[in-house]
Order: structure tokens, then sequence, then C-alpha cells
């Protein structure tokens, strides 16, 4: 619902500045106007009033309808000494859509920049009002800056109201062809304050802006203060707030477009950034989960997509909510409080990928960190769901245990009633029979750090695969192979501290 009602706030402006209301196709006139009968003549600009419609008598013999009929609106009369970029907003909304005001005031001498106050637009069904409206440079195409103060809009139960919405260089071109592409579309810049939305979830969003919607250039996007709640349908979630989003470095007009042809986008040399501050999950009340920040950074130095990367989710926290409750009262957790980084290098050409360390951080649990190399990751291949080219180069995996495996052990003896020393010995001895085998003594020092591991010896664990030569599908393919043949086919090695 928060959507819907960020697109009705965006689309009610637009409406109001012209290009996204009803345009004539080219070559044709748009339907003559007609005045709407009133008792007396109205003032400049102010809403008529219609005469109520006699209902049609049926014939004699005849039961009278359920619904009368539906009228088409009527349309207005122009005033006179109307500006003439009133008299052109009327024109590009279209036949069906009634426009009103209390007071037009020109601001040049031809009338092209014009300040409303006490506006209303009405069709069938739909309703917007704003307190004040300036417009300047409206064309069929577009206007050089539209301001609109006071936005409330009404459709279907859901209300929207905006404080402030700013719309700067606009342009849609026209067509016979349909709506425009993405890429054909240009918007200097878009500013919303003071957001709110109510009937079904209601939304509460404090500003918004969009920079240089220009194809093949980078676009900025920021995003503050914003509250959903009485989410329908949302769970175990039903209200988000997000004190700040942004993004930049992003052709998002070209992505757009690339992607409702579904084409592979061209990536945008230079730095992009997505940034979050303060996510914030709450359900019946209570919180849920929050993270501090997320930060994701790439910056491409080739059209194909190579360049590096890095992601960072700091101060992740997930409450003991009905699903994990039980699993963390039998570790001895009260929530799960984690950290996630990453950063990774992506060569086009060959399609090489490295993950260079993607690191899980629990705090009081432990670290997974993860490693890997693979090429024939190329963007067409990819964009083409191909994978039989993608071979496997290198791979690691390293845990750092803090204490939940320590719980592990005493969870289990407790439920199983067997003393902790016991217990590793038992699994320990389990990990030994699974990793020994006549003949394959390279299995031997894996074995002895999982064995360390288990018994309390070591704290980390590291094992690491570096085939003798890329492994690709047709490699490993097939039943899974046993320890051994793993060993050699992956080039498998382990160590323990």
């Amino acid at each position: 619902m928060g959507m819907k009602a960020t697109m009705l706030a965006t689309v009610a402006g637009l409406a109001l500045a012209g290009p996204v209301a009803a345009q004539p196709k080219p070559g044709t006139q748009a339907a003559p106007t007609q005045a709407l009968p009133t008792a007396k003549p109205p003032p400049l600009g102010a809403p008529q009033q219609a005469q109520p419609a006699r209902p049609a008598t049926p014939p004699p013999g005849q039961p009278a309808p359920l619904h009368p009929p539906i009228m088409p609106p009527a349309a207005q009369a122009v005033p006179a000494n109307e500006p003439a970029a009133v008299t052109r907003l009327r024109s590009l909304l279209g036949a069906n859509v009634r426009l009103s005001y209390a007071s037009a005031q020109a601001l040049d001498s031809a009338g092209e920049q014009v300040r409303l106050t006490g506006v209303v637009l009405e069709q069938p069904g739909k309703r917007a009002t704003a307190d004040e409206v300036t417009l300047n440079g409206l064309r069929p195409d577009g206007v050089a800056e539209a301001v609109i103060r006071g936005l409330a809009t009404e459709e279907s139960g859901t209300q929207v109201r905006v404080g402030l919405l700013r719309l700067a260089g606009l342009t849609v071109p026209r067509g016979a062809g349909g709506p425009p592409r993405p890429e054909d579309v240009r918007l200097d810049g878009l500013r919303l304050e003071g957001l709110e939305t109510s009937g079904g979830a209601t939304m509460r969003l404090a500003s918004l802006t969009f920079e240089n919607w220009v194809a093949g250039q980078p676009a900025r996007f920021g995003m503050e203060g914003l509250d959903v709640s009485r989410i329908d349908g949302g769970g175990v979630v039903d209200a988000v707030r997000i004190a700040r989003f942004a993004f930049s470095g992003v052709d998002i007009a070209s992505t757009l477009g690339a992607v409702m042809r579904q084409e592979r986008p061209r990536s945008l040399v230079g730095r992009a950034s997505v940034e979050m501050d303060g996510l914030e999950l709450a359900g019946g009340g209570r919180p849920v989960g929050r993270m501090t920040e997320m930060r994701i950074g790439a910056d491409v130095t080739n059209p194909d997509g190579s360049g590096t990367g890095t992601l960072a989710f700091r101060g992740i926290r997930v409450e003991a909510t009905p699903m994990i409750a039980a699993w963390l009262t039998r570790f001895g957790y009260q929530a799960i409080d984690a950290d996630i980084t990453s950063s990774s290098a992506y060569e086009g050409a060959s399609g090489r990928i490295e993950v260079r360390d993607i690191s899980l951080a629990v705090r009081e649990a432990g670290t997974l960190s993860l490693a890997l190399a693979m090429d024939g990751l190329t963007q067409e291949r990819m964009q083409a769901a191909d994978f039989s080219a993608t071979r496997l180069i290198s791979f690691g995996l390293r845990y750092a245990d803090a204490s939940l495996f320590g719980r592990f052990i005493a969870a289990q003896s407790r439920e199983t009633r067997t003393p902790e020393p016991q217990l590793r010995e038992q699994l320990a001895a389990m990990a030994g029979g699974a990793l020994s085998q006549p003949g394959a003594a390279a299995l031997d020092p894996i074995r002895d750090v999982v064995q360390r591991f288990i018994r309390g010896q070591a704290r980390t664990i590291e094992i690491r695969a570096n085939p003798p030569r890329p492994l690709g599908m047709a490699d490993i393919q097939g039943p899974p192979p046993g320890p051994a043949e793993a060993q050699r086919l992956f080039g498998i090695t382990a160590t323990a501290q």
C-alpha cells in the first residue's frame, strides 16, 4: 500500500504539471469544452456547480433502471482573462478532467508563468486538491518547473497528502507508438516533502529527492524519515522504519529500459553506491529486528562490469521471534547480533569473479568466512542463465568459534545426560571414522584438524579447496565423490588454530 500511495501522489503531481495526463493523439483535436450551467456566473476559476440531472422516465409498463445512467463529466468554461499557461494545462489534462481554482496570477506579461491557489482536479471517482500550484514553461511534452504545495488526493479509500512536490526539467516525448521509452524521458530534479498516506497501510515520509534521470548519466536518489505501519499481510513484520536511504552512480533511465526489453544493462563506468541507515522492523508493537547501517559500493572500470566492490551490513539484530525463540533459548541467547562484510573483484572479459572475504560475525557465537574464485561468468552468459562454461578455481571456508560450538556441546550434554568430555570424544570418533579410508593418507591431516576442533583443542578451523586444475561443470556432475576422491579432485586441505 505504501508504494501505491507514493505512485498516487506522484501521478497527481505530474497530472497538475500536465505531461502525464491524457493527451490527444497527434493530428487530432481535444474535444471542445462546453459551459457548465450555473445559477449565476461564478468567480474566476471557481468550482462550478452542475444542476441536478433529471433521471430519464422509462416508457409506461417498463420498470425503472436499478442505476441511473453514468453521464460523462461536463467540461468547464474557460474564463476570458485566464493566463495562457492555465488554458494550456486544461487541454493537456483532457476533456474528462475538470480543473478549477480560487485564483490565478500571471507572473509574466505573456501568462506563461502562473501561480494558482485553491486548485481542484476532478474526474469520476478521483479528486485531487492543492493549496498552491506554480507553473513555469509548461509544454505539451513537459514543464521547466512545477511546484505544488498542500497536495491531497483520494482514490479507492486511500488518502495521500504531500506538503511539497517540485518537478524541474521534465520532458516526456509524445508519440503515437505508446508510452515513451525510459531512455527518452528526462527529469532534472524531483523533490517531495511531508508525504502521508492512510487507508490501508499508513506511511509517512519526511523527504525524497531524485536527480538526473538522463540516459547515459548517473542518477542520484535520497530518502529520509520513512515510517510505514499497519502493513496488511505483513506476517511477523507489520511496521518498517528507515532513517535514510540513498543511491548514486547508477544510470537508472538506461537500466530500466534494458530490463523492460529483457536486455543486459550496460554498466556505467565510475563509482556507484547504495546506503541505508537506521532500519527498524516491528510486529504487534514489539521490535522484531534492526540494522544500524548498510553500505554497498562499486568501482566500475569498464562498461563490461569490470571493477571491485565492497559490502557491509552492520548492527544487525534479530529478536527472539516465535520462529527462532526455542533455538535461542536452547543455546542461551536473548537475540542474534551480527555484522556481514565482503569484498570482491570482477573481470568482465573472462568472467572471473573473486569473493575475497565474505564474513558473517555473530556476537558471542562465532565468525564464518568464505572465499571463492570462479571464471566463465561473463555478463552475457549470466544474462542467458548459461553456466556451462563456469569453472571453480579455488574455495575456502573458515570458522572461528566464539562460544557457539561450546554451547552446542553443553546443550547436547544436558539433553543426552552425557558428560561433555565423553560427548566430545564420541563426536571426534565419528568424524575420524568418516575421514579414514585405506590408502587415503592425504585425508589424515584433515581428520586430525577436525578432531582437534571437536575436542576443544582449537577454536578456529579452515578448509580450503585448490584443485590441480580449474573444475568445470562436467567435472563435478554425477554422484558425490567419496572423501578420498573429493580430496584428490578438489585439492582439499585443512588447518586449525
